[in-house]
C-alpha cells in the first residue's frame, strides 16, 4: 500500500480508537484487512469499520464487508464503513459490491496533508476564540458540529464533550454576541498535528471563523509539539478551503453506511 495512503489509514485509525478510547462502551477488532473501532454510541460517525489492505477483486470486498457486518451486527449502533479508492485493484466495483452487502455509500472524504500552516495572523472582527476550560465551554466543540452538519451529537458529549477529554488535546471554540459559532481542534497522533471537529454554525459561515479557529487550534498545538505537519479528512466541502490553506489530497474515501440490527 502506498505511502500517503498508509498514513492517511493509520491517522484517522488513531484518532477514532483515541475518541472510542473515552467512551466506556467501547468495542473494537483486529481483522485481517480490517479494523473496526466503535465507541458504542448511537452515533454512526463514531462506530467505523477500515479497510486496511489492498483489495484485489469484488469477491474480496465483499468477503471484507460481510466480516465486517457480521462483527458489527450485535453491537446495535449505526456504523461507517471507510473505503479507500486508492487501495481498490481496478475494476473493483466498491458501491455496487457494497451495495448488495447491505451497505449504503453517503460520505466523500479526502485525506490531505501540509507541511505547515500559516499562523493566526488576525481575528476576524466579533470573533472571540477560547480555549474550553470546564465541561460546559468543552461541549460546544460537540455542539458547534452538531448545528453545523445536522448530526445529533448529544449522546457523546458526556464522553467527548469533557474538559478531561480536551485537557490533552487542542480545542478552541469561537463565540460571536455570547455564542458559540465555531470550533476545531487538533490532536498529537504519532507526531502530525491531526485536524478534527472543523465546524461554523450555519448563521456565521463565510465569515474565516473555521480558518480562524483552525489556525489557533494548530498554533496552540505548535507551541507544544513544534510545528509538526498536519493531517485532515475533508468533507467534499471542505476541500477547497483547506487547500486554499496549503493542503494537498493524499488519499480519497467513501464512508458506507450501515444500519443497526
Amino acid at each position: 500500500m502506498q505511502e500517503n495512503l498508509s498514513l492517511s489509514i493509520r491517522q484517522f485509525r488513531m484518532a477514532w480508537q483515541t475518541m472510542c478510547d473515552a467512551s466506556p462502551n467501547k468495542a473494537g477488532a483486529s481483522l485481517p484487512g480490517l479494523e473496526m473501532l466503535f465507541s458504542g454510541l448511537p452515533i454512526g460517525f463514531f462506530n467505523v469499520g477500515v479497510l486496511t489492505d489492498q483489495v484485489a477483486s469484488d469477491k474480496g470486498l465483499r468477503l471484507l464487508a460481510n466480516d465486517a457486518c457480521a462483527w458489527a451486527a450485535d453491537k446495535g449502533v449505526p456504523w461507517f464503513l471507510m473505503v479507500s479508492h486508492e487501495a481498490l485493484a481496478e475494476g473493483v466495483h466498491a458501491e455496487a459490491t457494497l451495495t448488495d452487502c447491505g451497505l449504503t455509500p453517503l460520505l466523500k472524504i479526502t485525506g490531505m496533508i501540509a507541511d505547515d500552516v500559516a499562523a493566526l495572523a488576525k481575528t476576524p472582527e466579533g470573533l472571540d476564540l477560547r480555549v474550553p476550560h470546564d465541561d460546559a465551554s468543552s461541549a460546544e466543540v460537540l455542539l458547534v458540529n452538531e448545528a453545523a452538519y445536522g448530526v445529533g451529537m448529544q449522546p457523546a458529549v458526556e464522553h467527548f464533550g469533557t474538559y478531561a477529554f480536551w485537557k490533552d488535546h487542542f480545542a478552541v471554540v469561537g463565540r460571536s454576541a455570547g455564542n458559540a459559532v465555531t470550533s476545531s481542534t487538533v490532536m498529537m497522533m504519532d507526531g502530525y498535528r491531526y485536524v478534527a471537529f472543523v465546524a461554523t454554525h450555519p448563521d456565521y459561515q463565510r465569515r474565516g471563523y473555521a480558518d480562524a479557529a483552525m489556525r489557533r487550534s494548530l498554533d496552540l498545538a505548535a507551541e507544544v509539539h513544534g510545528r509538526r505537519p498536519t493531517v485532515l479528512h475533508a468533507t467534499e466541502a471542505g476541500r477547497p478551503v483547506y487547500e486554499r490553506m496549503g493542503y494537498i489530497p493524499i488519499s480519497t474515501h467513501t464512508l458506507f453506511f450501515g444500519q443497526p440490527k
